[in-house]
């Protein structure tokens, strides 16, 4: 416990890249009296999310303001992004050459295991620790700083942030070496997907056969159905009509796409799951570039907008 203490105290410089749905909502709950350093594509978001925090935060125009952070958190959207970030782009170095060796990465969005596995390698060369730390609870948990979040790396260096990922989530666990925590996140959302999909399709036989899809939604929460989806998503941006979960369609789609290479890369028979992710990738064809998780059941029913 003391040397965790040690650790966490010592790091007063946090970074934090991407501010979009879910970063921009995590942020606020890091501790106030860490400089914080915070990056985002779109500067005009970035400000205004830095002018919402307390104590001391600068806003950086690129890579090189990140020359003094110690810890370095990442909300991106897919591995394409972190990579692009972390290692680089042909004549523009990445975030690993602008770190102190000492520094610590952690990818808190879904990428994929393998990618994340080659940045914890190249990483490690320059001296520099990585986690994949990605996270479970959409936007509400961001918010509610209720997150589950799932780690991979090692015990020592997730030993050292545990106390500032706890701030932003009531769950920390570490799953198992570099890639697990991704990993585990692609398998959960494609079982997430899979529920989701089978309640849509019940929710809309259901109010073709006459139920009232609020005394469903009661009942069935009450019952042997009720699941986060039923509990979380369903009240919140489905049965009011809203689509308006806060998690983009796109991303489920593409963490669909993660679990399912872990299954078929396992050799296992899923039948079920394989259904599942060929409506997955119907729905991201057929929906609008912007569509909210949710839409998926609108496109089910048919809901106009």
């Amino acid at each position: 416990m003391q040397s965790r203490q040690k650790a966490v105290m010592m790091d007063k410089v946090l970074g934090f890249i991407g501010l979009g749905a879910m970063g921009s909502k995590m942020i606020k709950h890091l501790p106030n009296d860490r400089q914080r350093i915070l990056f985002d594509v779109d500067l005009e978001r970035c400000q205004a999310v830095a002018e919402t925090l307390a104590g001391e935060v600068l806003v950086a125009q690129s890579l090189d303001g990140f020359a003094s952070a110690q810890i370095v958190m990442l909300m991106l959207p897919d591995s394409a992004a972190v990579d692009a970030v972390v290692l680089g782009r042909e004549g523009s170095p990445g975030l690993i050459h602008h770190l102190a060796p000492g520094a610590l990465l952690i990818d808190m969005g879904s990428s994929q295991p393998l990618n994340s596995q080659t940045i914890a390698a190249k990483a490690q060369e320059r001296g520099i620790a990585f986690l994949d730390a990605p996270v479970s609870g959409g936007t509400v948990g961001a918010e509610k700083a209720s997150l589950a979040i799932m780690v991979g790396g090692h015990a020592h260096d997730l030993e050292r942030v545990s106390g500032l990922l706890a701030c932003m989530g009531s769950q920390v666990t570490h799953v198992g070496t570099h890639g697990a925590g991704h990993a585990l996140k692609g398998l959960n959302n494609l079982l997430a997907a899979t529920i989701f999909a089978a309640t849509s399709e019940v929710f809309t036989a259901g109010e073709r056969f006459g139920l009232d899809p609020a005394v469903m939604h009661r009942v069935i929460n009450a019952s042997s159905g009720g699941s986060f989806v039923t509990e979380t998503i369903w009240p919140r941006s489905v049965l009011p009509k809203t689509w308006n979960f806060g998690f983009a369609l796109a991303l489920m789609h593409k963490d669909v796409g993660i679990g399912m290479s872990l299954v078929r890369a396992a050799g296992v028979k899923a039948s079920l799951l394989e259904q599942s992710a060929a409506l997955w990738d119907e729905a991201r064809q057929e929906a609008a570039g912007n569509a909210d998780l949710s839409d998926y059941a609108r496109l089910l029913m048919r809901e106009k907008s």
